[in-house]
Parts: structure tokens; sequence; C-alpha cells
């Protein structure tokens, strides 16, 4: 075998691709229905926020680093630069028409409705979670679901006041979250402030090897304080969040780079191969390995190296 014939067939990384929303001159939101497969059903991210419901078919979908499984009426609403996809399970030669509802409403749109209606700042907890992929539940999904198809029919002036209703409706209705840990943030809490700071400081750089003890003596709080302060911002213990931010890493590693496993787990401050793979399947429910695969498998087929835009298709 000729040299180099190894490095010539090692796997493409998978990225995301950025998607281009472009609204209408005179439109707040872009909302369209399409089939699947399409240009725009790729594995994406755009700074937009974007309600997607799923109306036939199923198969698997990708939420930041959280792989679930979808049916007819799953209704997720997704925040700024998150990415996802969804990829049914059909025939090369099969299409899904009219698969996808998706409706996609720039944040300054939103800031600007709270702000000169005080009355809407209860989407703020929806949107602050939607930042972490937002699932619907319940008897009341289908209603909603349909709502959102309903919006075709409307004019854009009558789809304002419905999206608004809408959002209402969804904020009150009970749902998960599908990646990382949200925030419940109390703003006249000064100490819930310095574990909000900490906590961004270590999503945003990536810090992943820090002691709970180091972090309260940098706040200024005893290790008990910290604990319980830290307990109420993100309802998870600190060695809990550590643990979950680690395999968060470790997912985007798996899906974006060739590293190997061994690798990964030494980079993201695991000692032992053995311990990394077990605390995996913990949070996971899956080994690093099949993790990769089912989502290169998912993904391969798609081309996500190009910035997914197509005319009328934007999802």
């Amino acid at each position: 075998m000729a040299h180099g014939t190894h490095s010539a067939r090692k796997t493409r990384v998978a990225t995301p691709v950025f998607e281009i929303v472009r609204r209408e001159p005179r439109s707040s939101f872009v909302w369209h229905t399409h089939d699947y497969p399409a240009p725009c059903a790729r594995w994406n991210y755009h700074p937009e926020y974007e309600l997607h419901l799923i109306t036939k078919g199923c198969g698997h979908y990708i939420v930041g680093d959280y792989l679930g499984f979808f049916t007819p009426g799953h209704l997720v609403l997704i925040g700024p630069d998150v990415p996802h996809g969804w990829f049914s399970d059909m025939g090369p030669d099969e299409v899904v028409p009219g698969r996808d509802v998706v409706l996609q409403v720039d944040g300054s749109w939103f800031q600007g409705l709270m702000t000169l209606c005080p009355e809407l700042d209860v989407l703020h907890e929806l949107l602050a979670a939607s930042r972490h992929g937002v699932e619907f539940l319940g008897p009341e999904v289908a209603r909603l679901g349909a709502r959102l198809a309903g919006l075709g029919t409307m004019d854009d002036a009558a789809r304002i006041p419905a999206i608004i209703d809408l959002l209402l409706d969804l904020s009150r209705c009970p749902r998960r979250t599908l990646c990382g840990a949200g925030l419940t943030l109390s703003s006249d809490d000064m100490e819930m402030e310095k574990i909000d700071r900490i906590i961004r400081r270590i999503m945003e750089n990536n810090t992943i090897f820090h002691r709970q003890c180091d972090i309260a003596r940098e706040v200024g709080l005893s290790a008990s304080a910290f604990s319980r302060q830290f307990h109420r911002a993100t309802g998870d213990t600190f060695v809990s969040f550590m643990k979950k931010l680690k395999i968060g890493r470790a997912c985007q590693l798996l899906t974006t780079t060739d590293a190997s496993v061994a690798d990964i787990s030494a980079t993201i401050g695991f000692s032992n191969l053995s311990n990394f793979n077990r605390q995996f399947l913990q949070v996971r429910r899956t080994t690093p390995s099949r993790y990769r695969r089912d989502v290169r498998r998912l993904i391969r087929h798609e081309g996500t190296s190009e910035a997914a835009e197509a005319p009328g298709c934007h999802a």
C-alpha cells in the first residue's frame, strides 16, 4: 500500500451548516413549510429563534449534543446558534411532503415586544430555556402545533397577534430542555449573579478543570454557601454540572473531530478511559463510539460542508 493512502481516506469531519435566514423587507419573521429531503433540511444553526413542527414521518433529530427520536407532532423551540437537524427514516428515493413547519424570528423582535409591552416579559423564561433546546409535551401540543401550521393561511398583519398568543400558550405548556443545564436566576440576588458570571465564563471558555473549593474562593463564598447557591442557579450540583459539561464537550469533539476516544477522554480531563466510558454511558445512555457512529450516520448523507440556502426553504 502506498504511503498516504490512509490519510486520503480520513473520515470527513462533520460540522453544522450556517444558515442564512432571509426575511422579506417588510416582515419581522419567516414562516414556511418544506418537504424532506430538501436542500435546507440539514444539520444547521443560525442566530434566529426557531419553532419547528414535524407533521409526518419518524426518525432521529439532533439539538446541540442531544440525539433523540421524533414522531408526528414533535414540536421544538430552538434558541440562537444551537445546531439542530431532523433526519427521517426512509428509503433513498422516498419523499415526505410537507414534513416540516417552521417559524423563525430574530431575537431583536422579541426584545422589542417585551420592551414595548412589559406584560410579555413572561416569555423571558421560555426564550432563555430555548438556548438549550425545548421540546413541548402533553395533550395541548397537537393543538399548539396546528396553530403554528395555521399561520400559513393568514396575512402578515394577522400573524403577529397569532404568534404572540401562540408563544404565550407555549410558555405555559409542559416542556423539557434537551441539552445542557439551564439557568433560572434572580436579577436582584447578588450572590446568584456571581454564580451566573462563573457559569458563563466556564461555558464560554470551555474551562473544565475547576475544583469547587477554588471557584467558591474566587466568588468570595464558603464551600457550603457556594454549593447552595450553585444548586439554586442550575438545579444541579457543581460536580454533576461539571460532569455534564465535560460529556457535552466530548460529544462535540466526537462529532466534529477524528480524535480517538482515548484522546478525547484525556482532553476533557478524565485520567481513566474506563471511567470516561462509564460516565458517558450514564449521561448519554450510549457509548462514545456508538454516539459518534450514530450522529455521523445521520448527517453524513446531508452534505453539511456548505451554507444551507434555498429560495423559500430556510430550516
